[in-house]
């Protein structure tokens, strides 16, 4: 199942990227990857969301540590250069297009979690992950523009998100 996602946000890359400014987004897409990796070792034995592979995955993306890093480094890449290569100027704009990506990644996450490729725990939910998808590409979009203060926002964004959920600080 995330072998088939992975695929899909490659052609959508390919086909939509607006590949000839891409050295202006890898300073984002950095961003977007330490996030995740950030994610993966802090809360490595308190994962509110795990993927599991399903059907063909098994081949591919065997474990949940493959398949997220099949994503930072295939997806990621892939949407930045579509996400930033064509986002729009106005304000109304602008807010519609962090909403279709948000709603794009609910839309494959509410697949995934359908057929149990991803699980969610310790009161995550498919509503958190559509608040940290809006909160993700409106940070992205910041960081373009503004890395400090997307930095500053992400800071404080994941204090809220460990007063809210309570995990263990790792050690």
């Amino acid at each position: 199942m995330q072998t088939v996602f992975v695929i899909f946000f490659i052609i959508i890359g390919i086909v939509f990227g607006v590949w000839k400014h891409w050295k202006e987004y890898y300073p984002t897409l950095l961003f977007w990857i330490i996030g995740n990796l950030l994610y993966e070792n802090l809360l490595y034995n308190y994962r509110v969301w795990e993927f599991h592979p399903v059907g063909i995955d098994h081949f591919f993306l065997p474990t949940h540590p493959i398949i997220s890093t099949a994503i930072a480094f295939l997806v990621y890449p892939f949407v930045i250069v579509v996400f930033l290569g064509r986002y729009p100027s106005t304000l109304f704009k602008k807010t519609c297009w962090i909403i279709f990506w948000s709603l794009l990644f609910q839309s494959v996450e509410s697949v995934l979690y359908y057929y149990r490729s991803i699980t969610h725990h310790f009161g995550w939910s498919l509503l958190w992950s559509f608040a940290f998808n809006l909160v993700t590409f409106l940070f992205l979009s910041i960081h373009k523009w503004k890395p400090w203060v997307a930095w500053l926002f992400s800071i404080i964004f994941i204090i809220l998100l460990f007063i809210l959920f309570h995990p263990p600080i790792p050690t």
